[in-house]
Formats: structure tokens, sequence, C-alpha cells
């Protein structure tokens, strides 16, 4: 078992030429959500980026993790730099996302259909293979179906959002020397190093165009993500171009994500005295608490404190067409999943009527089922898609509601002799600028109709 770390990562930074095209390419593939959008501006980017005069635009994606999400910059000021052409990955920065997902093979055919390319050369067996694709602006992402810090320590990390299908979980970093940059993550940051053990060996250079290169690597881990970092010898590694900086194209940098300001001051005071240069007096600007500090190589690594009750406004919660129900029933898994199913009777603890048009098979109610849902002006026809007994399905809009798509997900926990039931729905509406507030009536709507289906199952005596 590996060394426990509090030290969490709660962002992955992108600096994009076309920062909505680049964000919508990972929603699309990966099936991550959209959680905001906001701009920024001097003197807040130049005191805490460091970067004089900077205007940019940031928008987030998260994925199944609590407290954590994807960057994605735009500067309109000053202008972005181009990566080189004859970029490689074994130049110095941080050169690769690692994603695990939960449906291998719809990720290819989405890459295919988002990309315009064939799928990738897919490597290892079953339920363990892995694939490399660049993203349109040219960066690296590894594709996991087996999740890498399973690898670490072989449990089973802890998802918030099980219904959003992939996770990201490792940070590949080219470096010049390993001493020092385990001083930056290490002793600075305070990432531990998982001993006796490689995330890639020399014959996975050929995925990312580099067959016969010669390299040192250490994994680190933090509580919910690895870093590996790798010192080439062959190639010899490009150092950052005169003048880089972290608005150029790329991946700009990595963030500590705190879940207290006491715990940030501690840490920040921990990074600095190991040698981390902050551009800047740490910004608090009531949401947050944040400062970007720089490692002597030019490492960017962005330090945030950002309060729960706020993560709707910093983008750590999902946005417009999302809506999430949570309701704990003390009662048995078996009788809370036979009346969630009970597609005919769902009008006892909704405000729908149903009724089945078509059974699933072998469970009239399960997969391939066809529902019909009726209320006031409305006639919705659902398909069950996915039927795990007594764990989790899936339904998916047919007809009748005014979304271009909409899913639910429906999943049973069992905790303490309690039955946790999570309801998901993702849905994009065709009425324009009406997404936020239909998922603020759809989450209204559901909660109710939870905590009738509580107080009927709990109330239910067998016989």
């Amino acid at each position: 078992m590996q060394t426990a770390t509090d030290k969490h990562i709660c962002q992955v930074a992108f600096s994009a030429l076309n920062a909505a095209a680049l964000r919508d390419w990972y929603a699309n593939v990966f099936g991550l959500v959209k959680s905001g959008k906001i701009l920024f501006f001097p003197p807040s980017t130049s005191r805490v980026q460091g970067i004089p005069g900077a205007w940019e635009k940031c928008s987030w994606l998260i994925d199944q993790q609590d407290y954590f999400q994807l960057e994605f910059f735009q500067f309109w000021a000053p202008h972005s730099k181009l990566k080189s052409n004859d970029w490689r990955p074994s130049d110095i920065g941080y050169n690769m996302l690692g994603i695990a997902v939960s449906d291998f093979d719809q990720v290819l055919r989405n890459i295919s259909a988002f990309s315009g390319s064939p799928a990738p050369r897919v490597a290892g067996k079953a339920t363990e293979r892995r694939a490399c694709v660049t993203d349109p602006e040219g960066n690296w992402v590894e594709i996991h179906e087996r999740d890498p810090l399973c690898l670490v320590d072989d449990n089973d990390p802890g998802v918030r959002r099980p219904e959003v299908p992939a996770v990201v979980r490792s940070l590949r970093v080219s470096v010049p020397s390993l001493d020092n940059a385990r001083a930056t993550f290490v002793d600075a940051m305070g990432l531990v190093v998982v001993d006796d053990f490689q995330l890639h060996g020399a014959t996975d250079e050929k995925f990312w165009g580099l067959p016969r290169a010669r390299s040192r690597s250490l994994v680190l881990r933090g509580a919910n993500f690895l870093v590996e970092l790798v010192e080439y010898q062959s190639p010899r590694p490009r150092a950052w171009p005169a003048g880089y900086s972290i608005a150029d194209q790329g991946i700009m940098n990595v963030a500590f994500g705190y879940r207290d300001s006491l715990d940030f001051a501690r840490s920040f005071g921990q990074a600095t005295r190991a040698g981390m240069q902050p551009n800047g007096k740490v910004l608090d600007a009531g949401v947050f608490q944040v400062m970007y500090v720089n490692d002597k190589h030019g490492f960017s690594v962005e330090m945030l404190h950002a309060r729960q009750a706020l993560w709707s406004i910093t983008g750590f919660n999902p946005a417009e067409g999302y809506v999430e129900n949570e309701i704990e029933i003390n009662a048995p898994a078996s009788e809370v999943w036979r009346q969630l199913t009970d597609h005919a009777a769902i009008g006892d603890w909704s405000i729908f009527s149903g009724s089945v048009l078509r059974p699933g098979a072998p469970d009239p109610n399960g997969l391939g089922c066809i529902r019909e849902l009726r209320a006031p002006g409305l006639r919705i026809t659902e398909e069950v898609s996915h039927w795990d007994e007594e764990r989790h399905y899936t339904y998916k809009l047919l007809s009748g509601a005014p979304f271009r798509k909409h899913q639910g997900d429906v999943y049973l926990t069992r905790d303490n002799g309690l039955t946790k039931v999570r309801w998901a729905i993702r849905f994009d509406s065709w009425i324009p600028f009406s997404n936020r507030i239909t998922a603020w009536v759809l989450g209204r709507v559901f909660a109710q109709a939870l905590r009738k289906l509580k107080a009927r199952v709990e109330a239910y005596q067998p016989g």
C-alpha cells in the first residue's frame, strides 16, 4: 500500500488558441461536463499569474471527481505563441494528460467522430487497454481503460459523479533534472513518491513518437492524482523557447487545491520556504484564495483554496443542463429498486403517470424497455439503455420533451443498512438560454419525488 497523502490536485490548465473549441472536444470525446466560464483581466492577472497586462477568458469542464476541473484559457493579450512545428513530448514542460474512461470503445468512436481521424492504435489486454491521441491543439492525451490510480494501491478510488464516463488521473512532465523536480513536487508541494512503480517504460515511448528514447522517471502521488516526472537522456530535451510564458499554447500548469484557508496558508508557507517563488502576494477574493508559484526551472504551479459553499461560482459544480439529487432511505436496496423501476407505478411517488410501451428483456422494466410518462401537457417516451440490477440504470429520451438530448442515471449504493439513491440528469434544451432555469425546475421536481419515494418505501411493511 502506498503512503497516503492529502495533497489534492484540483486543476490542469490549458492555454489554447481556441479555448471553446478545445473544451468542446474534451466534452464530446470524454463526456466531461461544462461547469462555467469567466473573464480575467489586470491587475489580478499580473499579480497572480505573473503576466503583465493579461486579458483572458477561461472555461471549465469537470469529471467524476470531487473538486477537480480542466481549465481552458484563451489569451487576448498577450497573444499566445504557437507550439513549434517540431515540438516533441520530450521537450521541457507539462506534456501529456492521462484520462481513465468507463467505455473505452465508445471513446475511440468519439475520437473518430470529433477528430476526423481514424481511431488510435490500442495496446494492452482487455480491461487494461491504452491508447494515445493528440487533441486539436497538439496536446498528447493517454486514454486508460483501467484507472491508473488503481495500479498504485489496488484500491478503487471513490468518485463523486459516477454518471460522468471519465476521470482525469495523471500528468506527464518532462523535466531537466529528476532531483530538482523532486524538490519541487515532493519537498515543496507535498506529493509522495510511489516506490518501485513505473507508469510507463521504454517500449511505451513509441506511442508518442519517441521509439528510441532513453529516460529516467519518477511517479508521484497526490490524494487523487499521479504526476509522472521524466528526465530524458535521448532525445535531448529542449528547454522552453526564449521568452516562454504560461500564456503560450499547451498545458500551462497544474493546481493544488486546499479544503480550508489554514491548510492553504500552511502549504503556501511550506512551498515558499522550500524555494518556490510566488508571483505576488496571495489574492484573497472571498470566494477563493489563489497564487501561482514557480520553481527555478520555470514550472508554474497554482495554489488554490476555493470555498466549497461557492463551488458553483468557481466552476467545481456542474453548470447549465445538469441536475443532481441524492437521498438516503432506511430500507433494503431490493425494495427501493423495485419501486424505482416499476415504470407503470411511477405515479405513486412522482408528478408523472407511467406505462410500459415495450417491455425489456429479461426484466420487463429493464434493458430495452420503452416507457411513457404523462403529465399535464406532456407525453414523454424514454428507453432504458443500461441495466445493472439493484445498482444502476440509465434511460434516454426518445421524444416528447424540449431537449436535444436527455439522459438520466439512477444509482443505488448500500451504506450501514441504508440505501443511498443518486439521480443525475444531463440535458440540453432546444429553447435558447433555458438550461439553467430548466435545471432549477427539474432539480426541485426530482427532489420532491425522491422525498415522496423515501416516505413511501420507509412506510412499506412487507406482508
